[in-house]
């Protein structure tokens, strides 16, 4: 399977499916992967600054130590997606459902998480305080950096 890039390169894979793929360490830089199942997918360390997520299902998927800078993920579904000590600067979760996500130690100075879905998240990550949170909803099991009010930087806490 190839994985096209909007830089022209094109990136080959083995199988026929993103499903529990192992992308560790390949270089995605602007890869198109739109609308793609990528459950448990394993891209940890991979370059994919730039890359196009937007409605995909990256559901139980590795990202850690991963560069995405200015990815898009919007309108994802990531719940328990590990980013772990990944850099996500300035990349877009609008809509993402990120639910028991993890993003501890992961630098997400400039990301958007609006109306974004962080119930039971884990972002002990960097930088949360240039990170917009506008409509995000979060819950009592959400872990956030002490000092952080989640309520200020405009997320909404999930009625139970």
């Amino acid at each position: 399977m190839k994985i096209t890039c909007q830089t022209g390169a094109e990136v080959e894979v083995q199988g026929s499916t993103l499903e529990n793929c192992n992308l560790d360490g390949k270089n995605l830089h602007r890869a198109i992967l739109e609308a793609t199942n990528l459950k448990r997918a394993s891209a940890r360390n991979a370059d994919l600054r730039g890359a196009l997520f937007t409605n995909s299902d990256a559901s139980e998927a590795h990202f850690d130590g991963a560069s995405l800078m200015t990815a898009k993920f919007s309108n994802a579904l990531l719940c328990r997606t590990s980013f772990v000590k990944a850099r996500p600067i300035a990349a877009n979760f609008d809509n993402a459902d990120l639910r028991e996500s993890n993003f501890a130690e992961a630098d997400v100075g400039m990301a958007s998480f609006r109306d974004a879905k962080l119930q039971g998240a884990s972002l002990l990550g960097l930088r949360l305080e240039e990170a917009d949170f506008t409509g995000a909803v979060f819950d009592q099991n959400t872990k956030w950096p002490t000092g952080f009010d989640p309520l200020k930087a405009g997320a909404t806490k999930a009625e139970t």
